[in-house]
């Protein structure tokens, strides 16, 4: 049996993040189990979008901060970050969200994110190759764009490993037991005593987990589908900017010579197995094909290079947890955000853990309580997600 300061159940994006945060901070014994390999879950089967657009003050500031230390992280290393600036417009279909968005693009520049409204007469001449006629706008930022799974990935593992964290593959927890002080973890490599517990488990494990010690997080996980076309219409630069149109539920961005689509069914329910690969649902992908056709016209009729799913960490409210619900037992959840914030919940998640507080967040908007007292802030911008 091992003693540690820090056990982290989960070794993806949010887990890794957390380990190498406290590590910035001093703490020296850290342990992250995974069950299966570093980054393989969620985190590597997702698009990698990135930006700052967020829906509400916390996600703004996520998105910030992390477009930020994915930078900063690839500096630290000497190697390329993983992030491709481009420039990313999201998109209002209706009178409705254009008024939303606009409200927007006020709280975004207040917290020193460049944002602005366009008009589709505007967006007609920067973006030619859309049917802006459908559309009542769109908002944009310019040094927004996505991730390169795994490339993100190769990097914070390489620096959790160069920060001494001890990262454990194939390791997955059977149980945890409160002690009198700290946590007993029983894993499949081993037993472990330790002051904290951090419940970094995802999609698929985040709830079972907490289960372990009395404790529910409604973390649920949401299929999410990807295909890529290997090539991209000849109308489309090389390097075009991202686009999400919200109201249907899907976003674009680059991909190699091609062009990347993400869409998730907002009608079907999360699923409750364990299993990492699920099936790709081609009924609603020939539902929505439509959609972005009528959008990108010259995408009619490209052929696909891959088709993949994922599993997004959905909450209800689309924004993560950072909690503490029992002494030396923490949750962090993502929202559904899990590339996109992950850097920025492991900060703040290093930062309760070490000095019992969050700075610069709203702590009612991230506490686990909210979802039992009734006290949901919805963020505005995100994909449609079953509940």
């Amino acid at each position: 049996m091992s003693s540690d300061d820090v056990v982290i159940v989960g070794g993806g994006n949010l887990g890794l993040w957390t380990a190498y945060h406290l590590a910035q901070r001093g703490v020296r014994r850290i342990l992250v189990c995974e069950r299966y390999w570093a980054g393989y879950g969620a985190t590597v089967r997702s698009a990698g979008i990135m930006r700052q657009q967020g829906g509400s003050e916390t996600a703004v500031k996520l998105g910030k901060w992390s477009r930020e230390l994915y930078r900063k992280l690839g500096q630290e290393l000497g190697l390329d970050s993983g992030f491709r600036e481009v420039g990313y417009y999201v998109v209002a279909s209706s009178p409705m969200e254009k008024a939303v968005f606009q409200r927007l693009v006020e709280l975004r520049t207040a917290h020193g994110v460049p944002n602005e409204w366009l008009d589709p007469e505007d967006l007609a001449r920067r973006l030619p190759y859309v049917d802006w006629s459908r559309f009542a706008g769109a908002t944009y930022t310019p040094n927004d764009g996505y991730v390169e799974p795994a490339i993100i990935v190769r990097n914070i593992v390489m620096a959790v490993r160069a920060a001494g964290v001890e990262l454990l593959e194939q390791c997955e927890v059977q149980g945890i037991e409160p002690l009198t002080s700290g946590y007993r973890v029983e894993t499949s490599r081993g037993v472990f005593e330790t002051e904290r517990v951090i419940d970094a488990g995802g999609p698929r494990g985040a709830r079972r987990i907490a289960e372990f010690v009395g404790i529910d997080v409604p973390v649920a996980a949401s299929r999410h589908m990807v295909i890529s076309f290997p090539e991209r219409p000849p109308d489309m630069p090389a390097n075009f900017p991202m686009m999400f149109v919200l109201a249907a539920g899907f976003y674009l961005r680059p991909d190699e010579q091609g062009v990347l689509l993400g869409f998730s069914n907002p009608l079907e329910q999360p699923d409750p197995s364990d299993r990492y690969l699920v099936e790709f649902d081609w009924d609603y992908f020939e539902k929505l094909k439509p959609e972005w056709e009528a959008t990108i016209p010259s995408l009619a009729g490209k052929a696909i290079g891959r088709a993949w799913t994922g599993s997004i960490d959905d909450t209800p409210d689309q924004l993560p947890i950072i909690d503490e619900p029992r002494f030396g037992f923490y949750v962090l959840a993502a929202g559904g955000h899990g590339i996109m914030w992950g850097p920025a919940l492991g900060m703040k998640m290093a930062e309760l853990v070490t000095e019992e507080r969050l700075s610069d967040l709203d702590p009612e908007e991230v506490r686990l309580r909210r979802f039992t007292e009734g006290r949901i802030a919805t963020d505005a911008i995100h994909l449609p997600f079953p509940h």
